[in-house]
């Protein structure tokens, strides 16, 4: 509900999130993330993993054909990847002042799942992949 506005019965859809000025790899880890999110509903790391790595393997078979990236920093998107990942979490909790009860349940397992990988020193689910 915060990506349009409403005036006179005219919508006006935005969502300036990700308008950035940054890396062609970015762009396209920013795409991936997402299709992993909301393609791969499993709690699973290896099918999220699998996932991403066939998300990517079509994305880059067609933009590939269109445009010029170097091995380099196609290789870089799993790393643009958990950037965006990490960003989201601290986006998830801009609003929160410390009270966990303030959160949906979804946003606290979000919260605590992010807090375990932070800490265990590993990638968010579908960052695992090599290019």
């Amino acid at each position: 509900m915060n990506n349009f506005y409403i005036d006179n019965g005219d919508i006006t859809v935005f969502d300036f999130d990700d308008s950035i000025y940054g890396w062609f790899a970015l762009d396209i880890a920013i795409a991936a993330t997402h299709a992993n999110w909301w393609g791969s509903p499993a709690n699973d790391r290896k099918i999220k993993n699998e996932f991403s790595k066939r998300f990517l393997n079509d994305f880059l078979t067609g933009y590939i054909k269109h445009n010029d990236l170097d091995k380099h920093w196609l290789q870089q998107i799993p790393m643009f990847m958990d950037y965006r990942n990490i960003c989201s979490f601290f986006w998830w909790l801009h609003n929160w002042n410390g009270d966990e009860g303030r959160l949906s349940e979804i946003q606290q397992k979000a919260v605590m799942d992010a807090v375990k990988l932070i800490q265990s020193d590993q990638r968010f689910d579908g960052c695992d992949i090599q290019i």
